[in-house]
């Protein structure tokens, strides 16, 4: 998948912040800017507060687009598509160390402890790409 797309595929490693749009039932779209970690698999994991809009929507629609920031000329952009799964068995995201590593910093800025942020941001959601546009 990523052959063809390796700026976008190490930005999503390197870059902390992207911007996730999900679409109500109803088709009205909602987007929000998240914490989110690429996985080996190419999934990708999201750390989300519940109740909240985007949990509401994918519990009623899958289909959702991340998007990261552009260069502020309308270059680097980096869409993809997919679909969005909350599991709500998953463990917390404390025992994601690597999430965790990656956002450290931004945690220790806000004065958050790990186990702060799982119990804020309890729901675990998984986006599965489908496609990919830069």
């Amino acid at each position: 998948m990523w052959s063809k797309h390796r700026n976008a595929h190490q930005r999503l490693i390197d870059e902390p912040i992207a911007w996730l749009t999900t679409v109500s039932a109803g088709g009205v779209p909602s987007t929000a800017p998240i914490w989110f970690f690429l996985e080996e698999d190419d999934t990708i994991t999201i750390s989300s507060k519940d109740p909240s809009t985007r949990v509401r929507n994918l519990r009623e629609n899958e289909h959702v687009t991340l998007h990261l920031e552009g260069d502020g000329t309308g270059g680097k952009i980096v869409v993809l598509s997919g679909r969005a799964q909350i599991d709500d068995e998953a463990p917390p995201i404390t025992s994601h160390r690597a999430y965790i590593a990656k956002y450290q910093s931004f945690l220790d800025g806000f004065g958050w402890t790990p186990m702060w942020f799982a119990e804020n941001y309890p729901t675990r959601i998984y986006m599965t790409v489908t496609s990919i546009r830069e």
